[in-house]
């Protein structure tokens, strides 16, 4: 069966009709006949998202939303996405960039992983009051002014405003979602994540994480439950469920394809799996998509 489409970053440009010279970031603005893609796909980047005027419908993973400006998109590489255009005519400025450009030099090769909102479907977009659009506004402005003039210092100067877009996200996000902070998360917690967004598709014990972690199972759910909320065993299924249901909307695949492609050993036991985290077969569920 054919997955779902990953985008690189090259493959983004081709999309918007731009030649493909920027192998780590590029900038683009969305208007009035552009090409929205509405494609489900994703990324091999990750994005920052603009949104000036009017709205757009963003699905992230199964979470859909009508965001309307102003308003701030992350998306990072794992997430499911489609944006379709809306009647009202909305204008954004993206910026893409790949996590080798924007962690070059740093040591923490974890860094984007300290913040949710590039993975967590419900926190993937934020509107903006007054003041924070007018700022936000000013740093796309500078991006696209940085680029137009091929700037001698272009990554550098692009590199260190997209870090002042994600402090920015983060620091509004604090204050105005009840359950965000911006505690970092212990190593273990960043690493299980960096494995388990690699690995779900193929391997679904907390054993085969424990293992690749050098720790006992108990421990690391028990770390996981103390910074997350969740268990190991809740990551993992919670990982797999959202995958299959992002395919079962699809109905060119069959349960026995997806069934395959998550690895289950047969249709059966894929079955039993979904059933048990969702209260319904995945063929219901497939028949309940409309």
């Amino acid at each position: 069966m054919k997955k779902i489409t990953t985008y690189s970053i090259q493959h983004h440009q081709k999309v918007f009709n731009l030649s493909s010279n920027k192998k780590d970031f590029f900038f683009i603005e969305l208007g009035k006949n552009s090409l929205f893609n509405t494609e489900p796909r994703r990324s091999e980047t990750y994005s920052i998202s603009f949104l000036k005027e009017g709205d757009v419908i963003s699905q992230a993973g199964l979470v859909t939303k009508r965001i309307q400006a102003p308003a701030i998109i992350a998306l990072g590489p794992s997430i499911v996405r489609t944006i379709k255009e809306t009647e009202n005519s909305p204008k954004i400025d993206i910026i893409f960039f790949t996590d080798d450009y924007l962690l070059a030099n740093r040591t923490n090769v974890f860094y984007l992983m300290e913040f949710d909102f590039f993975e967590n479907d419900e926190l993937h977009s934020l509107s903006l009051d007054e003041n924070q659009a007018k700022k936000i506004s000013q740093v796309f402005d500078l991006i696209k002014q940085t680029i137009e003039e091929k700037n001698f210092h272009e990554q550098e100067i692009i590199r260190s405003l997209i870090f002042i877009l994600i402090h920015e996200l983060n620091s509004y996000l604090q204050t105005t979602t009840s359950n965000y902070h911006l505690e970092k998360l212990p190593a273990i917690v960043v690493n299980f994540k960096s494995l388990l967004k690699k690995e779900y598709q193929n391997h679904h014990t907390v054993n085969f994480y424990a293992d690749k972690l050098n720790i006992t199972p108990k421990h690391l759910s028990e770390i996981l439950k103390k910074q997350t909320g969740k268990t190991a065993g809740e990551w993992i299924s919670e990982s797999v469920i959202l995958e299959a249901k992002v395919l079962l909307q699809n109905h060119k695949y069959s349960v026995a394809q997806i069934s395959e492609s998550l690895n289950f050993s047969d249709q059966s036991v894929f079955g039993k799996f979904f059933k048990s985290h969702t209260g319904q077969t995945p063929l219901e569920y497939k028949k309940s998509i409309k």
